[in-house]
């Protein structure tokens, strides 16, 4: 699977540390958090930007076809999931080309590739998906479940 953990920086894990103890508010916080980082994950592949907010590179078959890149079947974002842990959440795809599609590759090293893959980041967190998160966290310590 590739997929990211949720590590937004120290406050995020000084605040985790706050729900740790309580198994139902981190139970809560890792559904909320995986739900909420699936969801602006899908957004960059809708807004067809990274995580800087910075726009793909066009692919050359939406170009083409007119259409939206790493959008061609749907099946990349689509398989956008998220796995709560006892103490986090993780969230990802098991799509096997969904690390190429991030990272980008050279057909001179992968020879199987129809050409250059650029890289088209959408896994991840920014600023802002650090504050969903935070305020996530804000609004469970702020809850008696």
């Amino acid at each position: 699977m590739f997929d990211a953990e949720l590590s937004g920086g120290d406050e995020i894990i000084r605040r985790l540390g706050d729900l740790y103890f309580d198994s139902k508010k981190m139970q809560k916080f890792s559904r909320l958090a995986g739900a909420e980082m699936v969801h602006q994950t899908e957004e960059r592949f809708y807004n067809q930007h990274d995580l800087q907010r910075q726009p793909w590179i066009p692919s050359q078959r939406a170009i083409i076809q007119n259409g939206k890149t790493l959008r061609d079947t749907g099946r990349l974002m689509a398989s956008l999931t998220y796995i709560a842990l006892p103490d986090g959440v993780k969230w990802g795809t098991n799509v096997v080309y969904a690390r190429m599609m991030h990272y980008g590759g050279k057909k001179a090293l992968f020879p199987h590739l129809w050409g250059d893959i650029p890289a088209r980041p959408y896994l991840g967190m920014n600023e802002n998906d650090r504050a969903s998160v935070l305020n996530i966290i804000n609004r469970i310590m702020d809850v008696d479940l």
